[in-house]
């Protein structure tokens, strides 16, 4: 389901939600304009929903976000984020970005002023197969869930 969140303080918000119970994966597509605590809104739309399990592992696709900035950069936020999202520090993520993108430079920028200690669960990559083989989930199908699932057009 295609996700618009407008509220004033998480602002508008462009990702998709899917869940697939044969590979055991949960996969969070971002596109268009990132805009301040949009992984925040996604992260805590997957955890409400009832589908998502412990036994989960997250693909987190940044492959079509067009823009970013840093706004809502913080660590004041960022702590708050952390215990909203504590239930992710578990499950085993991987971030999958475009190579060449412009976005990856300021995500990286967002990280590093975010960071307080490294997430020993988390991969962030350019390489789909990277990413699949750290998800323990075959390339192919992922491949053809994500395809199946998002449509670009919406």
């Amino acid at each position: 389901m295609l996700r618009w969140e407008t509220n004033e303080f998480w602002g508008w918000a462009l990702f998709r939600i899917f869940f697939s119970d044969r590979l055991n994966l949960a996969a969070i597509t971002h596109f268009g304009v990132f805009v301040g605590a949009e992984a925040i809104t996604a992260g805590m739309e997957l955890l409400a929903d009832a589908r998502f399990t412990k036994k989960h592992v997250v693909f987190w696709d940044m492959r079509r976000v067009a823009s970013m900035t840093l706004h809502d950069t913080d660590r004041a936020f960022s702590r708050q984020a952390y215990k909203q999202l504590k239930p992710l520090v578990d499950a085993k993520l991987a971030q999958l970005f475009e190579v060449g993108n412009p976005i990856n430079d300021i995500h990286k920028e967002r990280s590093e002023r975010l960071k307080s200690e490294p997430h020993p669960n988390q991969l962030k990559t350019c390489s789909f197969s990277d990413a699949a083989e750290w998800l323990g989930v075959d390339e192919q199908d992922l491949n053809t869930f994500i395809e199946q699932n998002f449509d670009p057009s919406e």
